[in-house]
């Protein structure tokens, strides 16, 4: 058995083809709604939705102002749940969405399922330390996920139908400036090998030994939430954990983490966890599949010497 329907609301392509192969294996029918022009839609019309929307956006018309027309769509199913990616302008979106549905918001989901035709959807809560169940009272219901909570498919889907969004954008807030943010990142969700830097590291110089250690991985570099927030050593879509991003590598090599609950959320479903910390009783060796006591300074640059 399924639910009727998934509607994807997403201000980025790239995690399209993952959502809808999670939302095919739960629903009858799986509808995209991204923003741009048509052409842009075409792009992602492989993407596994029966359906991609499109809501064209610009100077004078922000994602947010199609809100009210996204859940009249939605309404046209009698039963559905909106699956908004993560991002800060999903999560605004996400808000005013569920305003004119009249249902609440779940956010940051990161597992579902179908018991007895109703959807289940699990998150983490308390920071980490418990796992709470949630199914929605009402027809309707909206969550936030990021991506790497599924599989992503190998092979694209068939053309979907691509059709403009009905409804005009409403606007209550006026643009006075844009800025564009400059700041870089990789895509950890697709990487087989990640090196995940933590405050073990003492100086921002240090970075350049761990990204040589994924330089000969092949793999990339992540970190935890500090190493990107407080100390601003790398970009903070770079950065690992519950509310960071979630990857299930083949190889994660841990360094200088101390392994709190709410980072190894994060990565958890790696397939091989290497941790190396100076400290034996860091929680970190708890989770680690093979684990290395000693000074990173040392065990770094031999690892890199033995695998160059």
């Amino acid at each position: 058995m399924s639910i009727q329907s998934v509607f994807i609301v997403s201000d980025n392509y790239a995690v399209l083809p993952e959502f809808c192969s999670g939302a095919k294996s739960l629903a009858d029918s799986v509808t995209a709604i991204v923003f741009g022009g048509e052409e842009e839609a075409r792009q992602a019309a492989g993407c596994g939705a029966d359906k991609v929307i499109y809501c064209p956006v610009g100077e004078d018309v922000l994602p947010e102002d199609y809100a009210h027309a996204i859940a009249e769509h939605v309404k046209s199913a009698s039963q559905a749940v909106v699956w908004v990616y993560n991002s800060i302008r999903g999560k605004a979106l996400a808000g005013k969405i569920s305003v004119y549905l009249d249902t609440a918001v779940l956010s940051a989901v990161n597992e579902f399922s179908l018991e007895e035709d109703t959807l289940v959807c699990r998150r983490m809560v308390y920071g980490g330390l418990a796992m709470r169940k949630e199914t929605f009272a009402k027809s309707y219901g909206v969550v936030t996920i990021s991506n790497g909570i599924f599989e992503v498919p190998f092979v694209e889907g068939a053309e979907a139908e691509i059709c403009a969004l009905e409804g005009a954008p409403i606007s209550l807030v006026k643009r006075i400036s844009h800025k564009e943010k400059k700041e870089g990142g990789v895509n950890l969700v697709a990487a087989k090998r990640i090196v995940d830097v933590g405050r073990g590291l003492a100086a921002e110089e240090d970075l350049e030994m761990c990204k040589a250690l994924a330089k000969v991985l092949d793999g990339e570099v992540g970190c935890s939430r500090p190493v990107a927030e407080n100390n601003k050593w790398l970009p903070k879509s770079n950065y690992l954990g519950i509310t960071g991003v979630t990857v299930k590598p083949e190889l994660l090599v841990a360094v200088g983490l101390s392994g709190q609950v709410q980072h190894i959320g994060g990565i958890n479903k790696s397939k091989v966890i290497v941790a190396i910390n100076k400290d034996k009783a860091a929680p970190i060796f708890k989770n680690a599949d093979f684990g290395l006591v000693g000074d990173m300074y040392k065990i770094i640059p031999a690892l890199i010497e033995k695998l160059s």
